[in-house]
């Protein structure tokens, strides 16, 4: 009876061990996933954000045929982060004349974007929530869109040249109107 005793105290043993270092790996597994999501939401609000725009450095872009607004973007902030994403500040002119400026990063295999920061009368500003969204549907005023199909993305893939960015812009826009 005591052998007996001593397997099934043994068996429940090695059954709890195992047991446990499950939970304690799939704790790790869990944690180490939500430390990865928690490491990129730092490190997008530790994005540094680029200098103010220079009006002479400015490529105009149309993606309406009519707009109240005149498009820009700034060729010195464009950047590519490790092949995945597209950064580059867009900047707006409106009736007014006055000038604001939209740092935004575009990851193409998702098809997203995503808003850094605002800069207005020279001071940037980061948005309350700077979350990656969906990239909208082709529509007026859809510059965003515009930027991904014509500019930033080549498919799923970013545009990994200043140049080809650039060129991009000023190809066909009749179907973004």
């Amino acid at each position: 009876m005591k052998i007996r005793f001593n397997l099934l105290f043994k068996f429940a043993l090695l059954t709890t061990l195992a047991v446990m270092s499950s939970f304690s790996i799939a704790q790790r597994l869990f944690q180490s996933e939500a430390a990865r999501e928690e490491a990129k939401a730092a490190a997008t609000l530790e994005v540094e954000l680029p200098k103010p725009f220079n009006v002479k450095d400015l490529t105009p872009f149309s993606p309406f045929a009519y707009s109240s607004l005149k498009f820009f973007i700034d060729k010195e902030s464009i950047s590519f982060i490790s092949d995945e994403e597209v950064r580059l500040t867009v900047v707006t002119l409106n009736e007014s004349e006055k000038y604001q400026g939209i740092y935004i990063g575009f990851r193409c295999g998702e098809f997203e974007y995503r808003q850094y920061g605002f800069l207005d009368d020279g001071v940037w500003r980061r948005p309350p929530e700077a979350t990656w969204r969906p990239i909208p549907k082709a529509g007026y005023n859809q510059y965003v869109t515009y930027l991904a199909r014509s500019s930033t993305c080549q498919g799923s893939a970013p545009t990994l040249s200043k140049a080809a960015i650039l060129d991009g812009l000023l190809g066909p826009k009749n179907s973004y109107d």
